[in-house]
């Protein structure tokens, strides 16, 4: 996976990305497709130990440490014994000047453990497309919820 990242606009406050966020980390199936079982190994505070199972039997399972804190609203999910990347995808939420818009930042920092090895374009573009998918797919969500709340 190459280094990457996207960014979005959301219509919601603050707390209810965030809250959604953290439901996206004991329940990442809700918000991405491809996900065939995720469990939480271990839970303290705001740390996770997450093992995550694709549909696609390709794609090698992942295990990540997670942790999130609100007073910054980034959450890091880090690679933890993957076989062939290292590295860390990391969530930031922040405010705006306008009270009901928030914006949502992924980055995606995986680099590949064997330097020898080298990652197509494709790959490449593939990573772009689903963090963008990810990051709109819970605008949506967050989005939806923001309008209920409001009524």
């Amino acid at each position: 996976m190459p280094q990457c990242k996207a960014k979005v606009f959301v219509n919601a406050r603050f707390d209810v990305i965030w809250q959604k966020s953290l439901e996206k980390i004991v329940d990442p199936a809700r918000y991405v497709d491809d996900i065939e079982h995720a469990e939480i190994l271990e839970q303290q505070d705001n740390q996770w130990l997450r093992l995550i199972r694709f549909k696609d039997p390709t794609w090698q399972q992942l295990k990540e440490l997670i942790v999130a804190d609100k007073s910054t609203g980034i959450i890091v999910y880090r690679l933890v014994d993957h076989p062939s990347f290292q590295g860390e995808t990391i969530h930031i939420c922040r405010t705006t000047n306008q009270v009901y818009q928030s914006e949502l930042e992924y980055q995606l920092n995986w680099k590949l453990k064997d330097t020898n090895q080298h990652e197509s374009q494709q790959q490449i573009d593939n990573a772009q497309q689903t963090l963008q998918l990810a990051l709109n797919h819970i605008k949506r969500i967050a989005e939806e919820e923001a309008k209920t709340d409001q009524q």
